[in-house]
């Protein structure tokens, strides 16, 4: 028994490590590429930068609702973004409380260069793996999301 926890700690201790390089390589790539970028982005703005760009036009409980934040926070990163110069806000001439939410030209460009950066970093990521690792890989990982994501809808599962 005390070979499969320490097992366990070892495959634990390897996948953090794994997220941590992840995330040091990750931040090296988006700061080369953007420098000292004048945008406050995190990884939720990101997130509501992508978001918006597949669903545009879309309205602020929408965005809330697929990344799973309040409406508080959703509104806060907006006016955020807004500020920066990286989305418009644009209200309903039918309905003045409707407001939809697009990405300016600023913010379309900075999503597209951010995207050829992850395309880059993950390309480099897995550069030591042969074409059937990659498969393998993709496949592993997409069991898992799905996994995990059942557990997350699920209202009997406790977490």
């Amino acid at each position: 028994m005390g070979d499969i926890t320490e097992e366990l700690a070892n495959h634990f201790e390897a996948i953090d490590h794994m997220t941590e390089m992840f995330l040091s390589y990750k931040m090296k790539v988006l700061e080369t590429t953007h420098g000292d970028s004048p945008f406050r982005m995190n990884p939720t703005k990101f997130h509501i930068l992508k978001t918006v760009f597949r669903h545009e036009p879309c309205m602020v409980m929408d965005i809330a609702r697929k990344l799973q934040l309040s409406s508080g926070a959703t509104t806060i990163a907006l006016n955020q973004l807004e500020e920066d110069g990286l989305i418009v806000r644009l209200r309903s001439e039918e309905d003045r409380r409707t407001v939809r939410t697009m990405l300016s030209e600023q913010g379309r460009r900075l999503l597209v260069e951010t995207m050829q950066a992850r395309n880059r970093l993950i390309k480099e990521m897995l550069e030591p793996l042969t074409g059937e690792e990659r498969e393998q890989l993709f496949r592993i990982v997409g069991k898992i999301s799905a996994q995990l994501e059942r557990k997350i809808h699920s209202k009997s599962d406790k977490i």
